[in-house]
């Protein structure tokens, strides 16, 4: 770990390039409606439906953009997505009627949903093991300033209210991201030294091979194939319910379920982007290790049933009762939305193969994205509509899936993909750096609390004797540039 309070080598220009971008993000969503109503002449309806084709083809593509991060290295998969996301961006400045409008949202859409599990991979690869999830924590911190400070430049285009200022909407995000990959351009990866190649195994009997891919890495998707990889990220992904809570949830309980003044919506989301600036890091003390990782979870699921109740109650209280028990609500979500953004970098990182990392950080980011498909429709239709009973149903969901993150992290500990990583011989996590004891496929398995067994209850195999013999080196990018749009994703 690096001296407490200091980033690790090149975190500062990951996190001035995530502040750079933020402001880019943060110009877009406040001024992106105005825009495209105002200066394209789409109907609302029109900008729904391209948006929702952008994120189903985004969804689409996500796995095998994993892969390809896996092959070719967080590096250059991720200056690829930005320049993408860049030119697509300055796409939308030239756009005049409802199909144009379309074609860039569907293939902007792409790199926007691939873009936050590739950056936490690069993260990995240039932070480190021990310093990697709280480089997560300090973009995610950053980003919430740099969205408030883009949300105010939008203010500057909305009030001059023409073609041109809403133009400079998009051209200005395109920027943000071209900036922010030049700053990216700047971190340098440390290298692992590669240790001296094993004795070559016995061949294995022909039958008992098995299928690999083209980079002899294992079988292809192996992430989709992991049962208790998969469980994992269900539950990382109804957690991140809050996210819907906090977009859709609060403001319209707070208008049409309480006697609070409504202009304390925005009072109250201000609160919410203070904490997370302020509080990010330090909730994501203490979950490097799978164990920790599990109990951040846990904290997530009392915090976030605990703002449940107490949005139901403020429902049933006078304005200045409702307004006071609100402000406690949105402090316990965003207490929950901090330890589950801890808890989803921890958890994810310590069970992604090394040599596969990217592909299953992919897979993870499934849940999180099926969330904004299906979190609005969940918490307008059966939590706001459904009042008291539909926040207490919330609140039982929350608990039971913090409640059931430690068996599924020990199922998925337990899983391995069908071949080690290649790079295991190589990595940091199969070298001890991490702590805990090695496991197949670079991970640690768990003793039923999401803790590490000890050395002596693995025993080797062929393939993990096998696949430090193929290993290659490290990771064949360097990493750079990323940015994570969904940041409270």
């Amino acid at each position: 770990m690096s001296r407490r309070g200091r980033l690790p080598a090149g975190g500062r220009w990951v996190a001035a390039a995530g502040l750079v971008d933020s402001l880019g993000t943060g110009l877009f969503l406040a001024g992106a409606a105005i825009f495209f109503t105002r200066a394209v002449g789409l109907s609302a309806t029109q900008v729904g439906i391209g948006l929702t084709v952008a994120g189903a083809l985004g969804l689409a593509a996500l796995t095998p953009l994993g892969l390809l991060g896996d092959r070719l290295g967080p590096r250059r998969v991720l200056l690829g997505l930005y320049l993408w996301r860049a030119g697509a961006f300055a796409a939308y400045a030239l756009v005049g009627d409802f199909w144009t409008f379309l074609l860039v949202a569907a293939a902007l859409g792409i790199p926007e949903q691939a873009v936050p599990p590739t950056f936490q991979a690069f993260v990995a690869t240039a932070a480190g093991p021990d310093d990697r999830v709280r480089m997560m924590a300090v973009v995610r911190s950053l980003y919430n300033a740099g969205y408030t400070g883009g949300a105010l430049l939008a203010t500057v285009a909305l009030a001059l209210d023409n073609a041109a200022a809403y133009r400079s909407i998009v051209l200005g995000d395109a920027l943000s991201c071209l900036a922010a990959a030049v700053l990216l351009t700047r971190v340098r990866v440390p290298v692992p030294p590669a240790p001296p190649a094993p004795p070559a195994p016995p061949a294995p009997p022909a039958r008992s091979a098995q299928p690999t891919g083209r980079s002899g890495r294992g079988p292809r998707l192996a992430a989709a194939r992991d049962r208790g990889f998969l469980a994992v990220t269900a539950v990382n992904g109804i957690m991140a319910i809050h996210m819907s809570l906090l977009s859709v949830g609060i403001p319209l309980w707070v208008v049409l379920h309480t006697s609070a003044p409504r202009a304390l919506v925005g009072p109250l989301l201000a609160v919410n982007t203070a904490l997370t600036v302020l509080l990010q890091v330090r909730a994501s003390q203490g979950t490097e290790e799978l164990a920790g990782g599990v109990r951040a979870m846990r904290r997530a699921g009392l915090a976030l049933a605990a703002c449940c109740a107490l949005f139901a109650l403020a429902g049933a209280l006078p304005a200045a009762g409702a307004a006071a028990v609100l402000v406690l609500a949105v402090i316990a979500e965003t207490v929950g939305e901090l330890f589950q953004q801890a808890a989803g970098w921890s958890l994810s990182y310590r069970l992604a193969p090394d040599g596969r990392r990217s592909e299953y950080l992919a897979v993870f980011g499934l849940g999180t994205s099926g969330q904004f498909l299906l979190g609005p429709v969940i918490v307008t239709a059966g939590v706001v509509g459904g009042g008291v009973l539909g926040w207490a149903v919330l609140g039982a969901v929350l608990l039971a899936a913090a409640a059931l993150t430690g068996p599924a992290v020990d199922a998925a500990a337990r899983s391995t993909p069908a071949q080690p990583s290649a790079a295991a011989g190589h990595s940091p996590e199969a070298t001890g750096r991490m702590g805990g004891a090695p496991s197949r496929g670079g991970r640690q398995v768990g003793t039923g609390d999401g803790t590490a067994a000890p050395a002596g209850s693995i025993r080797p195999t062929a393939a993990t004797a096998s696949a430090s013999t193929t290993a290659g080196g490290a990771d064949p990018s360097s990493g750079t540039c990323g940015t994570v749009r969904s940041t409270s994703s």
